[in-house]
This record gives structure tokens, sequence and C-alpha cells, in this order.
């Protein structure tokens, strides 16, 4: 029988019985035990269960057999599933109302207070089903075992602070089969930011620690450490506002490949080329966007311990060799995504920025190479008088890009992903 079939039947029913029910604002949806009863009193047949879906889609559910979350599931099975978890609530609580000698009163004074489950007994005194009629003893005996109505008073449980690995890696691959839905205006727009932020963060990064250079000069280690300190408030921003990297999507995008066997891979690797380039072109336009105003509003001005600092780093980074700067990537971007994926797991954004700091801090410390923030940093030391030509730039960019790619996709992407994972994925389409 279907709800309102159901709430059909129970009105007729209080319209029979006046004396034990008055509607009013607090009337809700009364159990089964009521409609039940009153059913076999005319003869009728009791409440028919609806059926299980046992089937699902492809991408719905996780192919774990202790693990079926219901809002992963399509309208109609959500629905369904729904009402049979209503219906055993309900079979459940008449039970155990008929157990405790309690009848069609008692079952209509709880619809009236809102119980639908056995849990919601917790929330219900004796008080409260004496005011509805129901003499003290049978109210005590019906809520022995579900406390007095403590928990009204008693502060909730808190939820955890933290998702479990697996459900974090979980949540990076439904990231990137999402990802994959927006408009090239929405990619365009959220990496522009993402560059823009870091920018910010280099920025700062700039000012503080170059300009303590002269005064840390005898002190490399702490210099090293006072850079890498500062620098993770770029990637917290971008985290917190929801904004995009490249280098992150270097793993999001390539992760349905392996947890999402109902896509067909020419459209994975088809919507990750898509999303990488649009959001390395987003990238860049906000580095260079920051790095233009930092310059033209002298927030570093060259000849200043900044502005040399600044040039000597990026002579420093062009002057790398090929196998150094894709090597120093790929190390550099598996502690960034390190990084994330420790910042998904929190669900606090204090959590989320502690989460996400220290491996932050410790790939800049140990001068490891980044592609997005060298949009900033190179451009801006060639502004303030770095030895450095465009082509210098460019290739240094490009082949620390392919090194942030490789490490991301190889140790996080692939050796990680497999070790919290292994063959749980998204169920095949059946």
């Amino acid at each position: 029988m279907l709800p309102f079939q159901r709430m059909t039947r129970i009105r007729q029913i209080l319209q029979l019985r006046p004396r034990l029910l008055k509607p009013g604002p607090f009337l809700l949806k009364p159990l089964s035990l009521a409609l039940g009863q009153a059913r076999c009193a005319q003869g009728m047949r009791g409440p028919e269960k609806l059926p299980r879906r046992e089937d699902t889609q492809a991408l719905t559910s996780w192919a774990d057999p202790f693990e079926l979350p219901v809002d992963e599931l399509d309208p109609p099975a959500k629905f369904e599933a729904e009402m049979n978890r209503q219906a055993q609530e309900s079979d459940m609580l008449q039970e155990m109302i008929s157990q405790r000698g309690g009848g069609i009163k008692c079952a209509v004074a709880l619809a009236k207070l809102g119980v639908e489950s056995r849990s919601d007994l917790n929330y219900v005194t004796d008080q409260d089903l004496i005011s509805q009629g129901i003499a003290a003893v049978t109210a005590r005996k019906l809520l022995n075992g579900y406390g007095t109505g403590a928990a009204r008073s008693q502060p909730s449980q808190l939820p955890a602070a933290s998702c479990s690995p697996e459900e974090t890696m979980k949540l990076m691959a439904k990231k990137g089969v999402v990802s994959a839905d927006r408009s090239t205006g929405q990619i365009i727009c959220s990496s522009f930011l993402g560059g823009a932020l870091l920018g910010w963060g280099c920025a700062l990064t700039t000012v503080v620690a170059g300009g303590s250079a002269t005064l840390l000069a005898d002190a490399p280690g702490l210099l090293a450490l006072l850079t890498g300190a500062v620098f993770p408030v770029g990637l917290s921003m971008v985290v917190l506002s929801g904004s995009e990297l490249l280098t992150g999507n270097f793993v999001t995008m390539t992760l349905p490949a392996w947890t999402h066997p109902g896509v067909k891979k020419e459209q994975v690797a088809s919507n990750t080329w898509r999303v990488w380039c649009i959001s390395g072109a987003g990238n860049l336009a906000g580095s260079l966007c920051i790095a233009c105003a930092i310059y033209s509003l002298s927030v570093v001005q060259p000849g200043t311990p900044a502005a040399l600092w600044l040039a000597a780093l990026a002579v420093k980074k062009c002057s790398l060799g090929a196998g150094v700067a894709i090597g120093k990537g790929m190390c550099a971007n598996w502690l960034v995504n390190i990084a994330i994926f420790q910042a998904s797991s929190a669900h606090t954004p204090s959590g989320k920025i502690a989460s996400l700091w220290l491996p932050i801090m410790t790939f800049v410390a140990l001068g490891l190479e980044h592609s997005i923030a060298n949009m900033f940093l190179l451009p801006l030391g060639m502004l303030v008088g770095a030895d450095v030509s465009i082509i210098d730039i460019a290739s240094n960019v490009g082949l620390v890009a392919v090194g942030n790619a490789l490490g991301a996709i190889i140790f996080v992407g692939m050796v990680q992903r497999y070790s919290l994972l292994r063959n749980m994925v998204y169920a095949k389409p059946v």
C-alpha cells in the first residue's frame, strides 16, 4: 500500500474513533499497529511490504556487500528503500508495543507525539504519554529501557572528525566524475581563482621569506623552514574556497579509470584531457594576473631584499636540468596530493588547514618544484630583474608539470588507491 493510501485509510479510522484521538497540530503519521488492528477488526488484509530492489545501476553503488549508500541510488530505488525502511521500523515498533501490553490507544498516542521508530522513544517521557490519556503503569512499562526523555537534555553525539582513508579515496574518485560534467566556463572560473589564490600565498611567501633572507643568510635551514611555513596559506585558500588546481586534477580526473568500470576508457581520457587543458590555462591566467598586480602595485619593488631573493630563486629554478626538474616535480606533487587527500578527509575548516599544512611545508622547505607556483614566481622574478626569458620560464613550467602529473598519478592515483580500495570499485552495469 502506498503512503497516501495509508494516510487516507487512517483518516477514515480516526473519524470512526473520535474519542480516542482528536485531530490537532501535532498529528503525524499513525503507526502500522493502529492501522493493522483496525483492518483486522473489519476483516481486511494487513499492510503489504514493498518488494526490495536488488539490482543496481552502473555508478550508483560500491560493489561492497557491507555498504549500500542509499543516497547513491536513483530516485525510484531511493523511494522504495526508504519505504522498506519505514515499514520495518513500524513493524518492529508494533511488535514491541504488543509485547509490552499496549494497544491501539498507545499506538495512536505515540503517533500524536511523533514517534515513528523505537529510537524515538528515547525522546518521550511517561508524562507525555499520560497527557495523551495513557495510564501511568502502561506508560512506564512501554518506555522501560528507553530512558525518560533524557536524550533531549543530553548533547548530541558529535560526528567523526574525519573520514577514513578508504572513504576519502572514494570521495576523490566521485569528484573526478562530477568535475567532468561541468561547463567550460565553470572550470575556467574555478581554475582562475585557484591560480590567483595560490599566487597570493606565493606573494606572501616572497615578502616574508625574501625580506628575511638577509637576516637569515647564515641560517639557510631556518630560512627554508620559514618559507615552507608561510607558503601553505595559498593552498588553504584554494581548498576552503572550492577552487581547483591542475596539480590536484592530475589525480582526481584519472581515478575513474580504475574506480568506474562503467565509464568507457575513451570517455575518461577525453574528460581528463579536457579538464587538464582548461584548468591549466585558468591557473596560468590567474597566476599571471596576480603577478602583474603585485608588480604594478609595487608590493615587491626591484632592488629590495624580497626582489633580490625572488630573482635569485627564478634563476635557480630555470637552471635545473630536465631530469632534475621532472624528479622534483614528481616528489612535490606527491606531497601536494597527500595534503589534498588529508584535507579532504577532514570535516572542519580548521581540520582541513591543519591536515594540509605539514605536507606543503615539507615540499617547499625541501626546495621541490610545483608548476602552478612557478607560474607566479618565475614571471614575477623576471619582472623584478631576474635574468631569465619567457622560453626559460615555459620550459621549466612544462617539465615540472610533467613531473607533477607523474608523481600524482603513480604515487596517489595508482599505489595509494590500490592499497586502500584494492578491488572495491563502483559496480559494473547489470
